[in-house]
């Protein structure tokens, strides 16, 4: 098959009078789905989004407005999980257990108070990446493009609230925002804690993805000073472990499945991504075999460091994860870095924003190749 033209695809036009209802092109669209094996359970509020451009998806209204099954044309794009995608439920808000209740999916959002592994913060015990992913969003809003007005952009304004008697108390406002014709998508948040005290703040996108996008071959595409941990780890040793600079950058290419991470086995880097000159990170990967690649572009500012989880398991769990983010993921008992006890003062608010993008010919795929650079160990003292 020929590589696609060597630019960017030019701007989509759409023809108004050969269509009457904007479905037929693209939009988003809410419902409900059943949970798996429901049996006349509850379902899930969903709204499904068609960009027009091969890029569809659907946001699990009922999980935070996160991002679950992805796809461009005949390729998945994210990891999903055994649980398939259930209606939320406060009961997994304790040790680990909110991996009973994961869908995985090309965006989870961990926060907004803690986020990483159950451990005990300033005497709370924390839940496994906290409790966004399982807290339903109220619609505020829902615009669809309407190309007879010249309009191609579509919207999907969340609001969530994260509360407690006597606090935290955080509100997250979410922004979703798509254009007809051009595969990608944007999310803005805004966290705003509403208490009258100070509260925690920790805040990661888990971008999780998936076979066939995830193969063996892929690479993936960031740079910057790293540190590796491995779980479980050896017996009577620390997560975080010393590893060649050599030896880390192996890891950002996606190897066959590993023995070693059969059940929980995993492994990872913390990076601090470097940015490109006008301070936004661009990293992202790449299957050259498949001519596709996913690129993620937020502000370094905001999200200053990046997670890399890889867990590739022998039968079906096959994974990885690029994950920026705000704040610390092991804990400020483990974490040494400034940001391990991030906190909001009362009404302050902190803005993210992530924007994700298809790359589907050879000019873009060569575009993000080209920000690739080296990992260099992190000196602990």
């Amino acid at each position: 098959m020929p590589d696609s033209p060597p630019t960017s695809p030019p701007i989509r036009q759409f023809d108004p009078d050969k269509f009457e209802n904007i479905h037929q092109l693209g939009g988003i669209r809410t419902g409900t789905l059943d949970a798996p094996g429901a049996g006349g359970a509850s379902g899930v509020r969903v709204a499904l989004v068609d960009t027009g451009a091969g890029l569809r998806f659907t946001v699990a209204l009922d999980r935070g407005g996160d991002i679950v099954d992805a796809s461009f044309n005949e390729f998945g794009l994210a990891y999903l999980s055994p649980n398939g995608l259930r209606p939320p439920n406060a009961a997994y808000h304790v040790d680990n257990e909110w991996l009973r209740n994961w869908a995985g999916g090309l965006v989870t959002t961990c926060g907004p108070e803690y986020m990483g592994g159950s451990r005990v913060e300033s005497g709370v015990k924390t839940p496994l990446h906290g409790r966004f992913s399982n807290t339903p969003a109220v619609v505020e809003r829902l615009i669809n493009p309407d190309p007879r007005r010249g309009v191609l952009d579509m919207e999907l304004g969340l609001v969530i609230r994260d509360t407690r008697m006597f606090g935290p108390n955080f509100e997250i406002r979410r922004t979703l925002r798509c254009r007809l014709g051009e595969a990608e998508v944007t999310i803005d948040d805004e966290v705003i804690n509403c208490g009258d005290t100070p509260a925690a703040h920790h805040w990661l996108y888990h971008c999780n993805l998936g076979y066939p996008l995830l193969d063996e071959g892929s690479r993936f595409i960031y740079r910057g000073p790293a540190e590796y941990w491995i779980a479980p780890p050896p017996p009577g040793q620390d997560i975080v472990q010393p590893l060649s600079a050599a030896a880390m950058n192996e890891l950002k290419r996606v190897p066959v499945a590993m023995a070693e991470h059969a059940g929980s086995g995993e492994r990872g880097l913390i990076v601090t991504a470097e940015p490109e000159s006008d301070g936004v990170c661009r990293v992202g990967i790449l299957n050259e075999r498949r001519r596709l690649g996913l690129e993620f572009i937020y502000p370094a500012a905001a999200l200053p460091r990046l997670a890399h989880w890889q867990h590739y398991g022998p039968r079906g769990c096959y994974a990885s994860a690029l994950e920026p983010f705000y704040g610390s993921l092991l804990g400020s008992a483990r974490d040494r870095h400034p940001l391990a006890s991030a906190a909001l003062a009362p009404r302050e608010s902190r803005h993210y924003q992530l924007r994700i993008r298809v790359l589907r010919n050879r000019a873009e795929l060569d575009e993000l190749k080209a920000r690739d650079g080296p990992l260099a160990p992190v000196a602990r003292c």
